[in-house]
């Protein structure tokens, strides 16, 4: 069974509350103009029912029952009321008030009273025909069926075009949105400058559609960077091979090249870790559970498991912590990590007699890390990029670094609520902070 489309479907539902509206307006003004009509008649029986009291009462020196007196009296009276209407005089009733009567087909307003005439109590009827009430209620009720009809057709023809024209725009975001593919994400929907819900929903199609290009295109990038990087050492591993293999050689010649094969390899093994820790980072699969942590330890064996190195390379490296402890949330091992890239950049950068600093103090809600190096320093115009993915300040002296340290860094600090931060002067060196929570 085919679903029915939203327009009809409004249409539908406002026709129903339409009707039901109609149906209840209807009842009620219906039930209202008969309340009054018959009103109406209560009052002019009531002015009547007066008026033959006082005519009857208005004999003072009545003081037996003289039925001829009292029957001229009503012959008089009932000369001066609308033809239609009756009068009876009768014994003292058992209920006195309004009702309705049928006579035959006739319907008939009564009011009954008591009155005092000659020393007794007599009843008094008047009564009014409701021919006038029911023509008119008759006709209201024929009005009532024919309009309602009417009324709803015409509302509902309207509402249906209502309900077209106003959800046109949602066609025409529709149309839009499916043209819109991988290969076209720069494309956006026009935006109907109405303050309505149709602008507040294109913008915001809008926005998604900015955020799926600038993913796509960080994708793109992502996935060209990793291709280019990986290709070198492949391609080194083959040409190593294909050169070892081309005749017979010493065994000295092949350990040189397994050796070349090895470094390569594990060039190779590192980038993809790299880029396995940043897939998973975009992902939400990388699990970083936080605890207390004690960190002037961590920055101590970190500084001195990279000592060797920095020996070995003319630099001095120091940690600088406080003599009390310094306890932070953090994930332990994705924090040494982190100190290791920063250390490993600071000793790339830093030319021999240079020095590289990492510290652990006490900062406001937490410890504040820094990484300082009296190295050749960063340029301004590539401060704003260093945390992307592959980007290396100068290739040529990377020694093979594949630009994605800085970024994983950065998405473990970001993992500790918090973010690395840089300040660099070109021959001044570079400081590297970022803050843990307690």
């Amino acid at each position: 069974m085919a679903k029915l489309s939203i327009r009809l479907r409004l249409t539908l539902w406002y026709s129903a509350v339409l009707l039901l509206g109609l149906v209840l307006f209807g009842a009620g003004m219906w039930s209202t103009l008969e309340r009054r009509l018959i009103a109406g008649v209560d009052a002019t029986l009531a002015q009547r029912m007066q008026a033959l009291k006082m005519a009857l009462q208005g004999d003072r020196e009545a003081e037996i029952w003289d039925e001829q007196k009292v029957r001229e009296e009503l012959a008089e009276f009932a000369n001066e009321v609308p033809e239609g209407d009756l009068l009876e005089l009768g014994p003292d009733p058992a209920t006195v008030g309004y009702r309705t009567v049928k006579r035959g087909e006739r319907s008939i307003r009564l009011l009954t009273a008591r009155i005092n005439y000659g020393g007794s109590r007599h009843g008094i009827t008047a009564g009014s025909n409701l021919d006038g009430v029911e023509a008119v209620i008759r006709d209201f009720r024929r009005n009532l069926f024919l309009m309602i009809p009417g009324v709803l057709a015409l509302t509902c023809l309207g509402g249906f075009w209502i309900s077209r024209r106003a959800l046109a725009p949602v066609d025409e975001i529709t149309r839009v949105a499916k043209s819109i593919s991988v290969q076209n994400l720069s494309k956006r929907l026009t935006v109907p400058q109405t303050g309505d819900e149709l602008q507040r929903m294109s913008e915001t199609w809008n926005d998604l559609l900015e955020r799926l290009e600038s993913a796509v295109s960080r994708i793109r990038q992502f996935t060209a960077d990793a291709s280019h990087e990986l290709r070198t050492p492949v391609a080194l591993i083959r040409a190593r091979a294909e050169l070892a293999l081309r005749r017979e050689r010493q065994p000295e010649e092949y350990q040189k090249s397994l050796r070349e094969i090895q470094s390569e390899a594990e060039r190779m093994t590192d980038l993809t870790e790299s880029l396995l820790t940043l897939a998973r980072a975009d992902g939400c699969e990388l699990a970083m559970p936080l605890a207390a942590v004690e960190i002037n330890g961590i920055v101590r064996d970190v500084v001195r498991q990279n000592d060797p190195i920095a020996v070995g390379k003319g630099i001095a490296l120091r940690a600088e912590t406080a003599q009390r402890p310094a306890i932070a949330a953090a994930n332990e091992a994705a924090l040494r990590r982190l100190l290791l890239i920063l250390i490993d950049n600071a000793l790339q950068h830093t030319p021999g007699g240079g020095t590289v600093t990492v510290s652990a103090d006490p900062a406001e809600g937490g410890i504040r890390l820094a990484v300082r190096d009296t190295g050749a320093g960063i340029p301004a115009e590539a401060l704003p990029h260093i945390f992307e993915r592959f980007f290396r300040v100068d290739a040529a002296r990377s020694g093979g670094n594949a630009g994605l340290g800085l970024s994983i860094a950065q998405t473990i600090a970001q993992a500790h609520d918090s973010a690395i931060t840089v300040e660099s002067e070109e021959g001044a060196g570079s400081r590297f902070v970022l803050v843990l929570k307690n």
